[in-house]
Protein backbone atom coordinates (compact mmCIF):
# COMPACT_ATOMS: atom_id res chain seq x y z
CA UNK A 1 0.00 0.00 0.00
CA UNK A 2 2.58 2.69 1.06
CA UNK A 3 4.85 1.95 -1.79
CA UNK A 4 2.05 2.14 -4.49
CA UNK A 5 1.24 5.18 -2.29
CA UNK A 6 4.41 7.18 -3.02
CA UNK A 7 4.45 5.80 -6.65
CA UNK A 8 1.44 7.48 -7.02
CA UNK A 9 2.64 10.75 -5.78
CA UNK A 10 6.06 10.48 -7.74
CA UNK A 11 3.82 10.09 -10.74
CA UNK A 12 2.50 13.56 -9.45
CA UNK A 13 6.03 15.07 -9.88
CA UNK A 14 6.72 13.81 -13.28
CA UNK A 15 8.22 10.16 -12.44
CA UNK A 16 7.54 7.34 -13.87
CA UNK A 17 7.32 3.64 -12.21
CA UNK A 18 9.65 0.85 -13.18
CA UNK A 19 7.16 -2.35 -12.39
CA UNK A 20 8.72 -4.61 -10.10
CA UNK A 21 6.30 -8.13 -9.86
CA UNK A 22 6.23 -10.66 -6.73
CA UNK A 23 6.79 -14.26 -8.44
CA UNK A 24 8.54 -16.87 -6.66
CA UNK A 25 12.30 -15.74 -8.29
CA UNK A 26 14.19 -18.37 -5.96
CA UNK A 27 14.42 -20.79 -8.99
CA UNK A 28 14.79 -18.28 -11.59
CA UNK A 29 17.95 -19.34 -14.31
CA UNK A 30 20.03 -16.31 -14.15
CA UNK A 31 19.20 -16.04 -18.11
CA UNK A 32 16.06 -15.73 -17.53
CA UNK A 33 16.67 -13.22 -14.80
CA UNK A 34 18.70 -11.39 -17.09
CA UNK A 35 15.92 -11.10 -19.95
CA UNK A 36 13.20 -9.87 -17.20
CA UNK A 37 16.00 -7.25 -16.03
CA UNK A 38 15.92 -6.11 -19.39
CA UNK A 39 12.11 -5.91 -19.61
CA UNK A 40 11.63 -3.86 -16.10
CA UNK A 41 14.37 -1.25 -17.61
CA UNK A 42 13.48 -0.83 -21.05
CA UNK A 43 12.32 2.92 -20.35
CA UNK A 44 15.56 3.57 -18.48
CA UNK A 45 18.32 5.44 -20.10
CA UNK A 46 21.89 6.26 -18.84
CA UNK A 47 22.29 9.30 -16.25
CA UNK A 48 18.77 8.47 -14.99
CA UNK A 49 17.61 9.11 -11.33
CA UNK A 50 15.93 6.15 -10.06
CA UNK A 51 14.50 6.08 -6.49
CA UNK A 52 14.26 2.40 -5.11
CA UNK A 53 11.66 1.23 -2.58
CA UNK A 54 12.51 -1.31 -0.33
CA UNK A 55 11.67 -4.07 0.42
CA UNK A 56 10.54 -5.64 -2.33
CA UNK A 57 9.91 -8.58 -1.31
CA UNK A 58 11.74 -10.99 -3.05
CA UNK A 59 15.33 -12.14 -1.77
CA UNK A 60 18.10 -9.61 -0.51
CA UNK A 61 20.22 -11.68 -3.15
CA UNK A 62 17.64 -10.21 -5.72
CA UNK A 63 18.00 -6.89 -5.19
CA UNK A 64 21.05 -7.11 -4.83
CA UNK A 65 21.70 -8.22 -8.84
CA UNK A 66 18.54 -5.70 -10.16
CA UNK A 67 20.57 -2.90 -7.97
CA UNK A 68 23.89 -3.85 -9.75
CA UNK A 69 21.95 -4.08 -13.11
CA UNK A 70 20.76 -0.43 -13.21
CA UNK A 71 24.01 0.85 -11.70
CA UNK A 72 25.60 -0.42 -15.15
CA UNK A 73 23.17 2.53 -16.74
CA UNK A 74 25.40 5.23 -14.76
CA UNK A 75 22.14 6.15 -12.65
CA UNK A 76 22.13 8.30 -9.65
CA UNK A 77 20.55 5.63 -7.30
CA UNK A 78 18.28 6.48 -4.15
CA UNK A 79 16.89 3.49 -1.25
CA UNK A 80 13.82 4.47 -0.26
CA UNK A 81 13.45 2.39 2.92
CA UNK A 82 10.12 1.76 4.13
CA UNK A 83 11.37 -1.18 6.67
CA UNK A 84 14.35 -3.18 7.24
CA UNK A 85 13.69 -7.05 7.51
CA UNK A 86 16.51 -7.87 9.90
CA UNK A 87 15.28 -5.17 12.02
CA UNK A 88 11.30 -6.39 11.54
CA UNK A 89 12.51 -10.05 12.39
CA UNK A 90 14.66 -11.23 14.77
CA UNK A 91 15.23 -14.56 12.91
CA UNK A 92 16.07 -12.24 9.61
CA UNK A 93 19.10 -10.57 11.48
CA UNK A 94 21.49 -12.86 9.79
CA UNK A 95 20.75 -11.38 6.52
CA UNK A 96 21.72 -7.34 8.14
CA UNK A 97 25.64 -7.58 6.42
CA UNK A 98 23.88 -8.35 3.35
CA UNK A 99 21.05 -5.80 3.55
CA UNK A 100 23.75 -3.09 4.47
CA UNK A 101 25.94 -3.54 1.04
CA UNK A 102 22.71 -3.19 -1.08
CA UNK A 103 21.99 0.06 1.40
CA UNK A 104 25.69 0.90 0.36
CA UNK A 105 25.16 0.79 -3.33
CA UNK A 106 23.14 4.40 -2.80
CA UNK A 107 24.15 8.06 -3.42
CA UNK A 108 21.16 8.80 -1.17
CA UNK A 109 19.24 6.51 1.50
CA UNK A 110 15.78 7.90 2.33
CA UNK A 111 15.30 6.40 5.98
CA UNK A 112 12.42 6.36 8.50
CA UNK A 113 14.22 8.55 11.62
CA UNK A 114 17.30 9.69 12.78
CA UNK A 115 17.41 6.85 15.15
CA UNK A 116 17.09 4.38 12.33
CA UNK A 117 20.08 6.08 10.74
CA UNK A 118 22.28 5.74 13.44
CA UNK A 119 21.56 1.93 13.91
CA UNK A 120 22.40 0.90 10.62
CA UNK A 121 25.28 3.06 10.91
CA UNK A 122 25.98 0.86 13.46
CA UNK A 123 26.29 -2.38 10.98
CA UNK A 124 28.48 -0.69 8.10
CA UNK A 125 25.86 2.24 6.61
CA UNK A 126 28.31 4.49 4.54
CA UNK A 127 26.22 6.66 2.74
CA UNK A 128 26.85 9.94 3.68
CA UNK A 129 23.96 11.72 2.10
CA UNK A 130 20.69 10.90 4.23
CA UNK A 131 17.05 11.97 3.95
CA UNK A 132 14.87 11.84 7.08
CA UNK A 133 11.23 11.04 5.75
CA UNK A 134 9.62 11.81 9.80
CA UNK A 135 6.08 10.66 9.00
CA UNK A 136 3.84 8.52 6.23
CA UNK A 137 1.19 10.16 4.11
CA UNK A 138 -2.19 9.25 3.96
CA UNK A 139 -4.00 10.21 0.61
CA UNK A 140 -7.30 7.80 1.21
CA UNK A 141 -9.88 10.29 0.30
CA UNK A 142 -10.62 11.80 3.92
CA UNK A 143 -13.58 11.53 6.23
CA UNK A 144 -16.16 14.21 6.53
CA UNK A 145 -17.32 12.87 9.80
CA UNK A 146 -16.21 15.48 13.26
CA UNK A 147 -14.67 12.85 15.46
CA UNK A 148 -16.98 12.91 19.09
CA UNK A 149 -15.43 13.53 22.67
CA UNK A 150 -15.54 9.86 24.21
CA UNK A 151 -13.43 8.10 26.83
CA UNK A 152 -12.70 5.50 23.73
CA UNK A 153 -9.36 4.24 22.50
CA UNK A 154 -8.92 2.82 19.08
CA UNK A 155 -6.87 0.39 18.08
CA UNK A 156 -5.89 -2.23 14.65
CA UNK A 157 -4.11 -4.66 15.20
CA UNK A 158 -4.50 -8.81 15.98
CA UNK A 159 -5.00 -9.47 19.30
CA UNK A 160 -3.02 -12.72 18.50
CA UNK A 161 -0.03 -10.38 17.92
CA UNK A 162 -0.84 -7.40 20.89
CA UNK A 163 -1.02 -9.64 24.01
CA UNK A 164 -2.36 -6.05 25.88
CA UNK A 165 -5.77 -6.72 23.77
CA UNK A 166 -6.70 -9.47 25.83
CA UNK A 167 -5.29 -7.73 29.35
CA UNK A 168 -7.60 -4.52 28.50
CA UNK A 169 -9.24 -3.85 31.66
CA UNK A 170 -9.32 -0.95 31.85
CA UNK A 171 -12.92 1.20 32.70
CA UNK A 172 -12.21 2.76 29.22
CA UNK A 173 -13.34 1.38 25.98
CA UNK A 174 -11.52 -0.31 23.31
CA UNK A 175 -12.63 -0.20 20.06
CA UNK A 176 -10.54 -3.47 17.92
CA UNK A 177 -10.55 -3.59 14.68
CA UNK A 178 -9.00 -7.20 13.34
CA UNK A 179 -10.38 -10.29 11.76
CA UNK A 180 -8.95 -12.42 13.80
CA UNK A 181 -11.40 -11.64 17.49
CA UNK A 182 -12.57 -15.66 16.86
CA UNK A 183 -9.40 -16.78 17.98
CA UNK A 184 -8.46 -15.61 21.20
CA UNK A 185 -10.33 -15.13 24.58
CA UNK A 186 -11.53 -11.40 24.58
CA UNK A 187 -13.91 -12.36 27.31
CA UNK A 188 -13.21 -9.79 30.17
CA UNK A 189 -12.24 -6.86 28.91
CA UNK A 190 -13.63 -3.75 28.25
CA UNK A 191 -14.00 -3.80 24.10
CA UNK A 192 -15.79 -3.74 21.25
CA UNK A 193 -14.95 -5.31 18.05
CA UNK A 194 -15.56 -3.68 14.81
CA UNK A 195 -14.15 -6.09 12.58
CA UNK A 196 -11.50 -5.51 9.86
CA UNK A 197 -12.04 -2.01 8.01
CA UNK A 198 -9.93 -0.39 4.96
CA UNK A 199 -9.29 2.40 3.28
CA UNK A 200 -12.52 5.27 3.77
CA UNK A 201 -14.21 2.63 5.52
CA UNK A 202 -12.04 2.40 8.31
CA UNK A 203 -11.69 6.33 8.51
CA UNK A 204 -15.32 6.60 8.81
CA UNK A 205 -15.89 4.12 11.40
CA UNK A 206 -12.81 5.79 13.42
CA UNK A 207 -14.04 8.94 13.48
CA UNK A 208 -17.08 7.81 14.48
CA UNK A 209 -15.84 6.36 17.53
CA UNK A 210 -14.50 9.25 18.58
CA UNK A 211 -11.69 9.35 21.36
CA UNK A 212 -8.23 8.89 20.50
CA UNK A 213 -5.82 6.10 18.42
CA UNK A 214 -3.44 4.46 19.54
CA UNK A 215 -0.12 3.41 18.67
CA UNK A 216 1.92 0.53 20.65
CA UNK A 217 4.02 -2.45 20.25
CA UNK A 218 3.71 -5.63 22.00
CA UNK A 219 7.83 -6.44 21.64
CA UNK A 220 10.18 -6.53 24.28
CA UNK A 221 13.64 -5.27 24.15
CA UNK A 222 14.63 -2.50 21.51
CA UNK A 223 11.21 -1.79 19.85
CA UNK A 224 10.79 -1.35 16.19
CA UNK A 225 9.17 1.75 16.78
CA UNK A 226 11.80 3.41 17.56
CA UNK A 227 12.72 2.91 14.56
CA UNK A 228 10.43 3.40 11.69
CA UNK A 229 7.20 5.23 10.63
CA UNK A 230 3.98 4.09 11.88
CA UNK A 231 1.65 3.62 9.16
CA UNK A 232 -1.03 3.35 11.37
CA UNK A 233 -0.25 6.40 13.06
CA UNK A 234 -0.97 8.21 9.92
CA UNK A 235 -4.45 6.70 9.58
CA UNK A 236 -5.62 7.49 12.70
CA UNK A 237 -4.64 11.30 11.86
CA UNK A 238 -6.45 10.74 8.93
CA UNK A 239 -9.29 9.99 10.44
CA UNK A 240 -9.03 13.35 12.71
CA UNK A 241 -8.41 11.55 15.92
CA UNK A 242 -5.84 12.41 18.40
CA UNK A 243 -3.27 9.74 19.34
CA UNK A 244 -1.78 7.91 22.00
CA UNK A 245 1.28 7.29 21.13
CA UNK A 246 4.75 5.77 23.15
CA UNK A 247 7.29 7.98 23.95
CA UNK A 248 9.73 5.68 22.14
CA UNK A 249 8.05 6.38 19.09
CA UNK A 250 10.58 7.76 16.54
CA UNK A 251 8.32 10.38 15.60
CA UNK A 252 6.62 11.29 19.12
CA UNK A 253 7.73 14.69 18.83
CA UNK A 254 5.86 15.89 16.11
CA UNK A 255 2.93 14.65 17.89
CA UNK A 256 4.25 16.66 21.35
CA UNK A 257 5.05 19.77 19.32
CA UNK A 258 1.96 20.11 17.16
CA UNK A 259 -0.73 19.21 19.69
CA UNK A 260 -2.00 16.21 18.08
CA UNK A 261 -1.95 13.65 21.35
CA UNK A 262 0.06 12.34 24.22
CA UNK A 263 3.42 10.47 24.49
CA UNK A 264 3.00 7.51 27.41
CA UNK A 265 5.43 5.17 28.96
CA UNK A 266 2.47 2.90 29.75
CA UNK A 267 -0.65 2.11 28.76
CA UNK A 268 -1.83 2.59 32.43
CA UNK A 269 -1.22 6.35 31.73
CA UNK A 270 -4.23 6.31 29.49
CA UNK A 271 -7.10 6.52 32.08
CA UNK A 272 -5.58 9.53 34.65
CA UNK A 273 -5.15 11.39 31.13
CA UNK A 274 -8.54 10.94 29.71
CA UNK A 275 -10.15 11.34 33.55
CA UNK A 276 -8.84 15.13 33.79
CA UNK A 277 -9.37 15.72 29.89
CA UNK A 278 -12.23 18.03 28.90
CA UNK A 279 -14.46 18.48 25.84
CA UNK A 280 -12.71 21.97 25.16
CA UNK A 281 -9.38 20.76 25.30
CA UNK A 282 -10.18 17.64 23.23
CA UNK A 283 -12.07 19.58 20.59
CA UNK A 284 -8.72 21.69 20.72
CA UNK A 285 -6.68 18.74 19.80
CA UNK A 286 -9.58 17.68 17.23
CA UNK A 287 -8.82 21.15 15.19
CA UNK A 288 -5.09 20.55 15.26
CA UNK A 289 -5.15 17.27 14.05
CA UNK A 290 -7.60 17.97 11.29
CA UNK A 291 -5.30 21.66 10.09
CA UNK A 292 -2.53 18.97 10.49
CA UNK A 293 -3.92 15.65 8.43
CA UNK A 294 -4.38 18.27 5.43
CA UNK A 295 -0.26 17.24 4.83
CA UNK A 296 -1.13 13.84 5.04
CA UNK A 297 -3.97 14.04 2.25
CA UNK A 298 -2.18 15.99 -0.02
CA UNK A 299 1.09 13.83 0.05
CA UNK A 300 3.24 16.68 1.26
CA UNK A 301 5.67 14.46 3.70
CA UNK A 302 6.21 12.35 0.63
CA UNK A 303 6.54 14.78 -1.87
CA UNK A 304 9.09 16.87 0.47
CA UNK A 305 11.35 13.69 0.86
CA UNK A 306 11.09 13.03 -3.23
CA UNK A 307 12.24 17.02 -4.13
CA UNK A 308 14.88 16.65 -1.06
CA UNK A 309 16.48 13.59 -2.49
CA UNK A 310 16.83 14.96 -5.95
CA UNK A 311 17.95 17.79 -4.58
CA UNK A 312 20.98 15.70 -2.42
CA UNK A 313 21.59 13.58 -5.55
CA UNK A 314 22.59 17.02 -7.33
CA UNK A 315 24.10 19.16 -4.36
CA UNK A 316 27.22 18.82 -3.00
CA UNK A 317 27.21 16.93 0.75
CA UNK A 318 27.90 20.83 2.31
CA UNK A 319 24.57 21.77 0.67
CA UNK A 320 22.91 19.12 1.91
CA UNK A 321 21.42 19.00 5.50
CA UNK A 322 22.32 15.66 6.65
CA UNK A 323 21.26 14.41 10.07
Amino acid sequence: MSQAMVADIGRSLGMKEIGIYYYNSSQESASSKASRFDGMNAALAHGDIVIFQTPIWHSVSFEKEYLQCIKRYNIKLAIFIHDVLPLMFEGNYYLMSQVIENYNMADVLIVPSQAMVDVLRENGLTVKKIIIQHMWDHTIPLSEEEPRFSQTVNFSGSPKRFSFIEDWKSNILLQIFTDEADQVDLSGANLQLNGWKSGTELLSQLARNGGFGLVWNQRDGRDYYQLNASYKLSTYLAAGLPVFVPTTLSNKEIIVKNGLGFAISSLDDIPAILESLTEETYTRMVQKVKEFRMLLNQGYFTKKVLVDTIHALFRSEDEVDLP
